[in-house]
């Protein structure tokens, strides 16, 4: 193979990547908007990715896009709900997320590394479970806030062997 016959192969591999459709979705930040982008997502990735990802996926982002519907609350001078914009992509590896709002900040605390808290099985609480499971189950997380907007980015690395 010459150098632009590779040259045109890699092109070609390139814009295969590019074409591949992404799961885009602008919502309300509400239970019944976060609960349908969550059923759109699961047939959108369903024939594609194998149920282990998928669940994987699906608990980070029902964790981040509840954490927006319940804490974010109303920016000062807003008049509704936060709106949440979410985009996936599939790779070689896994799925890459960007999930952005414009809710208030998230508190600093909430991105840093967390361990499972200690529980007591006569006294299970409720919450505090949610930053735990969505920095085990996530790669490559980051969060920075810019103007008005929170931009959270990570990805869901597949299983190995059960993507399709």
């Amino acid at each position: 193979m010459t150098s632009t016959e590779r040259q045109n192969a890699g092109l070609n591999a390139r814009a295969a990547t590019r074409t591949q459709p992404m799961f885009h979705r602008v919502l309300t930040a509400s239970p019944d908007a976060v609960r349908g982008a969550l059923i759109d997502i699961r047939a959108r990735f369903r024939t594609e990715i194998g149920e282990d990802t998928l669940g994987r996926l699906e608990l980070v982002l029902a964790e981040v896009m509840n954490n927006v519907t319940e804490h974010a609350a109303i920016p000062a001078g807003h008049i509704r709900p936060p709106s949440i914009h979410i985009s996936i992509v599939r790779h070689d590896t896994g799925l890459a997320c960007a999930i952005t709002d414009d809710g208030v900040s998230l508190p600093a605390a909430c991105i840093l590394p967390r361990s499972l808290p200690v529980i007591d099985p006569q006294d299970l609480p409720e919450g505090g479970f949610g930053w735990y499971l969505i920095q085990d189950l996530t790669q490559a997380l980051c969060y920075y806030r810019e103007g008005p907007r929170n931009f959270l980015a990570f990805s869901v690395p597949f299983t190995d062997g059960a993507e399709r």
